[in-house]
């Protein structure tokens, strides 16, 4: 009952959300700014290099390192959507793969002998941000932008990977959300900064982990820091 009391309420709101992303979207593209008709909605294309940051579990008013750092990446596609006043709102799509791996867990055999050291744990799947930024001037030749916002996280694939396979199939699960290790929807909130480089926009940002995802009586949360590089076509 628990495991599905948490994450109905989150399926509904990343529905009303998608819901509202696409139809923000649609009236952006089709209507042009009455202040200047060329700032308009523009689309790009974008990649980011991640730096995969677990949260510690959280139990009984204690708290355990369970993970390591590791490394990912996301590719996907973003609409940038002109405002009043330098601000910008910009939702988006893209596909993601992390992968980090325990943190000095051992396992041994019946006769004490060593089968495996930190299993890793690989994620693929989709986020969905929805951004407001402020661009403003800090020299005569360069901008920077500030923004932040919900970033939506829906797992596809969660595997855990040992080098014994006997120990994930009896031990470990394997897959990562069917048995419970995980939920598959996680909300993040997203802040950063940018530079705006012609039709490029370099950016940094971190994304925090909201909710909890562990089922249970157990706490996590995913945490990340990724660089990103986004090109719009607005030629």
């Amino acid at each position: 009952m628990c495991h599905h009391t948490k994450k109905r309420p989150i399926s509904l709101i990343m529905k009303k959300v998608l819901l509202s992303v696409i139809l923000t979207i649609m009236n952006a593209s089709m209507a042009k700014s009455e202040e200047d008709p060329d700032k308009r909605a523009i689309w790009g294309l974008k990649a980011s290099v991640d730096v995969n940051i677990p949260g510690k579990w959280h139990f009984d008013n204690e708290s355990v390192k369970m993970y390591s750092t590791d490394y990912g990446f996301a590719a996907g596609g973003v609409c940038n959507i002109y405002l009043p006043s330098n601000f910008y709102f910009e939702p988006g799509v893209s596909l993601y793969y992390d992968r980090y791996s325990y943190s000095d867990l051992k396992t041994t055999d019946t006769d004490g002998n060593l089968v495996d050291y930190n299993p890793q744990i690989h994620k693929f799947g989709i986020r969905i941000p929805a951004v407001f930024g402020y661009v403003f001037s800090i020299t005569e030749t360069m901008d920077m932008a500030v923004f932040t916002g919900p970033e939506f996280n829906i797992g596809l694939i969660g595997k855990v990977k040992s080098k014994n396979k006997t120990l994930i199939s009896e031990t470990i699960p394997e897959n990562l959300y069917g048995n419970g290790m995980q939920h598959r929807f996680d909300l993040a909130w997203k802040f950063g900064v940018g530079f705006p480089i012609g039709s490029l926009f370099v950016s940094i940002d971190a994304a925090v982990g909201v909710t909890d995802i562990m089922p249970g009586n157990i706490s996590y949360r995913d945490n990340r820091a990724s660089v990103s590089m986004t090109y719009y076509f607005n030629n």
